[in-house]
């Protein structure tokens, strides 16, 4: 009966679309283990889940820009701004943590939404749309700080990024609480189908009555959100909300879903792959910390891991599209 189930597993297509990233991630885990001791101990492991805690959510809002064909650079900014907003409110205007978050969120959604609209509706190109968005959004990010940070964070908004339940810290909680969230909508629900839809084929969505412009509005809507969380917690493990919050997190976003197989031409992408790239990003920052690498060679890893992702992913693709003209002949 084991050895049934295993074979299952192991037949299952899931499994087989990950399981080459699976690998990487073992082989990565046990070189490390090799070179430094430190690496496979409890609290390295929640260390790594910590770091990726950001990461993994922006990942989530990245991943629905990417499945409708598009892309969104503004999750770092808008971050940044939605946590100094936050912060800023709780500090200086000492208002309760929970409705300062809401105000938070709602901003991060307006703001995706704005993004998605103009796309969805003016035909602008979704890397142009959201760079200049992204200039502007850290404009306002360096505004609301007054270009210094914003520090005296209360106790209850600091547990949210340094606090720990059980033992595990509370980042990671909210983390895998988006995923599951983000999971469910993707699997289970229609508009989660209509993105994938709309992201294999735009017209073909369209034409088979799938409101295509407003699943791309909502899918950016969602990615401001995810931000705007991401943003929040970012802030409280920094104690203090940054005028810089968030620079550059887009890439850790767009390489954490190239790597578990969000295309980068829509339509294809699952919640399992996103958290395996995330986890193999924070392995590889965490392995690369240990073992003393300058930053300046982790920006240069960082980036040849985009680009292998990129180009397997075309290949990978490639590959599928001959099978399938094969099989019709």
């Amino acid at each position: 009966m084991k050895n049934k189930s295993i074979q299952k597993v192991l037949n299952n297509s899931n499994f087989k679309s990950y399981s080459g990233l699976i690998l990487v991630i073992i082989v990565v885990s046990v070189f490390m283990s090799i070179r430094s001791e430190n690496f496979m101990t409890p609290t390295n492991i929640l260390n790594v889940l910590r770091q990726i805690s950001v990461y993994g959510i922006l990942a989530c809002g990245m991943a629905f820009a990417m499945m409708t064909g598009g892309i969104d650079l503004t999750v770092g900014s808008t971050a940044g701004v939605c946590g100094a907003l936050v912060t800023k409110f709780v500090v200086e205007g000492n208002m309760p943590l929970v409705p300062a978050i809401l105000i938070g969120l709602f901003v991060g959604a307006l703001l995706g939404l704005l993004s998605g609209v103009f796309i969805a509706k003016t035909g602008i190109p979704p890397f142009i749309m959201t760079l200049g968005m992204q200039i502007t959004l850290r404009g306002a990010c360096y505004l609301i700080c007054e270009g210094k940070p914003i520090g005296n964070i209360p106790d209850s908004m600091l547990s949210l990024g340094i606090g720990s339940l059980g033992g595990i810290p509370i980042p990671i909680f909210f983390m895998l609480g988006t995923f599951v969230v983000v999971g469910i909508i993707l699997s289970r629900t229609s508009f989660g189908r209509s993105v994938y839809a709309v992201g294999g084929n735009y017209q073909a969505a369209h034409h088979s009555g799938i409101n295509a412009r407003r699943v791309i509005m909502y899918a950016y809507m969602i990615s401001g959100i995810c931000a705007a969380l991401a943003g929040v917690i970012l802030s409280a493990r920094n104690a203090s909300a940054q005028p810089t919050a968030g620079n550059a997190f887009e890439t850790e976003a767009i390489a954490a879903c190239a790597m578990g197989g969000v295309s980068f031409s829509g339509g294809k992408g699952a919640v399992v792959g996103i958290f395996f790239g995330a986890l193999l990003m924070g392995i590889i920052n965490n392995g690369m910390n240990l073992l003393y690498i300058s930053s300046y060679w982790q920006l240069v890893v960082k980036g040849i891991i985009i680009i292998a992702a990129v180009i397997y992913s075309i290949f990978n693709k490639r590959s599928k599209i001959q099978i399938i003209s094969g099989g019709r002949r």
